[in-house]
């Protein structure tokens, strides 16, 4: 990984350039084409193994960042032993994208994580979602979800232990 005084000096182009290890699965987690995700195992263990749910940011905006800007954190937390769930998602500029579908595209990918754990080793009992810029937002709203009522389209089907918001 990067050192501080680097990481400083890192651009959004730059941060996709980091190493990072080929996931385990890519799959879609809705119609779209931008609804996919990528599943990182850890290498070590049998799991079943806590799970993160990795969000980029973007400026909210298509062609700042993919779930490419996040690969390398979702392979660093892999190889701690943490699954992760690198998720992509419709972004301004993007045929759908903005209220409410983006939210939307979060919440149906964290809830695919019960299908992901159908065949995966992964315990949903220790959820985490961290995410970039925009997508601090998108997991500190994924993480609310459980707020809303119970009739609402967009309520959790998958419970968050922790959010964490990154830089």
């Amino acid at each position: 990984m990067a050192s501080p005084a680097l990481a400083q000096r890192l651009g959004p182009r730059d941060v996709d350039t980091l190493p990072s290890r080929a996931p385990q699965l890519r799959e879609a987690y809705g119609a779209d084409s931008l609804q996919f995700g990528e599943l990182r195992l850890p290498r070590m263990g049998l799991g079943p193994f806590p799970v993160a749910v990795v969000i980029h940011g973007g400026c909210w905006t298509k062609g700042f960042a993919t779930l490419r800007n996040t690969a390398a954190v979702a392979s660093a937390l892999a190889d701690e032993g943490i699954a992760t769930w690198n998720v992509e998602y419709r972004q301004m500029g993007d045929p759908g994208a903005g209220w409410p579908n983006s939210f939307l595209d979060v919440g149906a990918a964290v809830d695919h994580l019960r299908a992901l754990a159908k065949a995966w080793p992964l315990d949903l009992t220790r959820v985490v979602v961290l995410g970039h810029s925009a997508g601090a937002h998108l997991a500190l709203w994924a993480a609310a979800r459980p707020r809303l009522p119970r009739s609402s389209i967009v309520r959790n089907r998958v419970s968050i232990s922790r959010v964490t918001p990154y830089n």
